[in-house]
């Protein structure tokens, strides 16, 4: 369905399309003009865009209170700021690391014969970015694209462990956590008595802690200035994954996990 005024502007785009919020729309325009330009002026977004100047001055205000533009105090324009370049750069990252990863996922899955995960920390959820599954009739099966509370996880645990007890507590400022099922840590002091053991043993487990009668291993990879930019994982049915299993695979879920390491750098 055509828009209300799908006549191409300046820049090509159609004008008005049905649905659009204006304000959210300039915005997304304004910022996208870094694409073509180093920094920008006031004056020259408010001529590209058909704004006026006080418009624009307030776009720019809300956009440099959110770090997504900063102003040179010398030259006044506007450039990208930390906000925006954290963001592009979180992307790019994320993709490289899923291309990365993907051979030792492969790896881990084929030495255990269980479903492998790769994920990263977003708040205090795990994005599972990764995954590829067991080939056994019974099986975890894949999570890729799910969000879980990082503490109900083996995965989320095994980031949470390199992060300084002050964040974890900025995690979870009432010490209340999610719970998922009956045996998730529910405290932020029983979450800091866990990690102390992950930091000590070198990797993570989980028991029915996001889902009954699933079990997994994890261990947590980091690049070469030793930031935790991920962890990965395999995931069992209990049915499977008896007493003595986590001790089993942990050594394989750590030497891949440190290969991962390596290679990202």
């Amino acid at each position: 369905m055509a828009g209300e005024d799908d006549t191409p502007d300046r820049s090509g785009r159609a004008k008005n399309p049905s649905g659009l919020i204006g304000a959210v729309d300039n915005v997304l325009h304004l910022l996208r003009m870094f694409e073509e330009h180093e920094t920008i002026r006031v004056s020259q977004v408010a001529q590209e865009m058909g704004l006026s100047r006080s418009t624009v001055h307030r776009m720019l205000a809300t956009l440099s209170h959110h770090q997504f533009v900063e102003q040179d105090a010398g030259s006044r324009a506007y450039r990208p700021g930390p906000a925006l370049v954290d963001i592009g750069l979180s992307v790019v990252t994320n993709i490289d690391l899923q291309v990365i990863s993907r051979d030792a996922l492969v790896r881990l899955r084929d030495e255990t014969g269980e479903t492998a995960h790769m994920a990263c920390l977003r708040g205090p959820d795990v994005v599972y970015l990764d995954a590829v599954e067991s080939t056994q009739a019974v099986r975890a099966s894949s999570r890729v694209g799910w969000s879980l509370s990082a503490h109900a996880t083996a995965i989320g645990k095994a980031i949470l462990a390199d992060l300084p007890d002050t964040e974890l507590a900025a995690l979870h400022p009432t010490g209340e956590l999610p719970t998922l099922t009956a045996r998730t840590i529910s405290t932020l002091d029983a979450l800091l008595t866990e990690l102390a053991a992950v930091r000590e043993r070198g990797y993570a487990t989980n028991d029915g802690e996001s889902q009954l009668e699933v079990r997994s291993v994890a261990a947590s990879v980091r690049d070469r200035h030793g930031r935790t930019r991920a962890a990965v994982a395999v995931t069992a049915p209990s049915s499977r994954a008896g007493a003595g299993w986590a001790e089993g695979v942990a050594p394989t879920v750590i030497r891949i996990a440190k290969e991962l390491s390596e290679r990202i750098g």
